[in-house]
């Protein structure tokens, strides 16, 4: 109890001061996405990882054995925390552990520039440094991808790694150009009635698609089922932790009250994917998926699982490829 004291004293203290100290130029300066910098010290050998998309880049990038924390969330996710397996749960992703990252040695930790931490603040008083790379937006995606690989010392693989996901994402929006018809879509989150909202993963790849989503809302949100109903989307995309029962989950979407209505489940226009692939780099597979349930008439090569297969013989990862969708595609 007195270390832990004195620990947290410390933190108060610098804290307080902090305003007083020049801000210093570290060894290396990461651009995070929302455009702020973070100064590095030293080499980032003992990463923390709040965010699991900036995690795969890592993984991509041959770097994944620098991970010793990871936060709860990337823990209950069986494909993300195998790619870790020595790694340490540190607490939430919006509040670590600071203490035990102390006590861990911790270089860098791993967040998202969009929800960062609650603790913030005591993680920069402990002088551990926090880099915000989304790795969600499209947009930006390329960028956050290089700003990992200078981090770890691969910004030639990394190039390549944003070189591929830009490849298949412009292929992709495209071909979505040639539509002459864009489709109302209603993306539900793996918790029922929790829209996809305009700023997350699945939302995202639905606008770089030109589909029209139901909710135009940020954020995931609770919806009642009168409001979808009424809505009528054209496209449903139900979002999974894993494939373990597609059926079960096909059939509770399609029996849901009033669902008999919706010209989704009308028409045979509803699948399932997995949540995993909706963000990170492997999301160009995703938008492969749903420019494929949105426009099955427009010749398009590419498939889900060819974007992965790409991805595991360009880069030497072992990316599942069955069981993207389903229905597949």
């Amino acid at each position: 109890m007195k270390k832990l004291f004195w620990t947290v004293l410390a933190v108060v203290l610098v804290i307080m001061t902090a305003g007083c100290v020049a801000p210093q130029t570290g060894d290396l300066s990461i651009t995070n996405t929302d455009g702020t910098t973070t100064e590095i010290f030293g080499d980032a050998k003992r990463i923390v990882l709040l965010n699991s998309n900036a995690g795969e880049v890592l993984y991509l990038l041959g770097e994944a054995d620098r991970v010793v924390g990871i936060s709860k969330s990337i823990a209950d996710n069986s494909i993300q925390a195998g790619l870790y397996p020595n790694a340490k749960i540190i607490g939430a992703w919006n509040e670590p552990d600071v203490e035990y990252l102390i006590s861990m040695g911790v270089d860098v930790v791993l967040a998202y520039s969009d929800s960062k931490p609650k603790n913030a603040e005591v993680l920069a008083a402990a002088n551990i440094p926090v880099v915000y790379v989304d790795c969600t937006k499209p947009e930006t995606m390329a960028l956050d991808i290089a700003e990992i690989g200078k981090l770890v010392g691969k910004p030639e693989r990394a190039a390549e790694i944003a070189e591929f996901y830009t490849e298949v994402m412009d292929e992709v929006r495209s071909a979505s150009m040639l539509a002459s018809t864009h489709y109302t879509i209603y993306a539900e989150s793996y918790t029922a009635w929790y829209g996809q909202g305009t700023d997350t993963g699945m939302g995202q790849l639905i606008s770089w698609t030109f589909g029209q989503n139901i909710m135009k809302d940020a954020g995931a949100k609770k919806l009642s089922d009168e409001w979808v109903v009424t809505s009528n989307p054209e496209i449903i995309v139900k979002l999974v932790n894993n494939m373990e029962n597609p059926n079960a989950v096909m059939n509770e979407i399609e029996n849901r009250r009033g669902f008999d209505r919706v010209s989704a489940v009308e028409n045979g226009k509803v699948w399932i994917i997995r949540n995993d692939l909706t963000y990170g780099p492997r999301s160009c597979a995703a938008a492969v998926a749903l420019f494929k349930m949105e426009y099955p008439g427009i010749k398009f090569d590419l498939t889900p699982e060819s974007v992965l297969l790409e991805f595991n013989k360009r880069f030497g990862t072992d990316f599942e490829t069955d069981g993207i969708t389903y229905p597949a595609l």
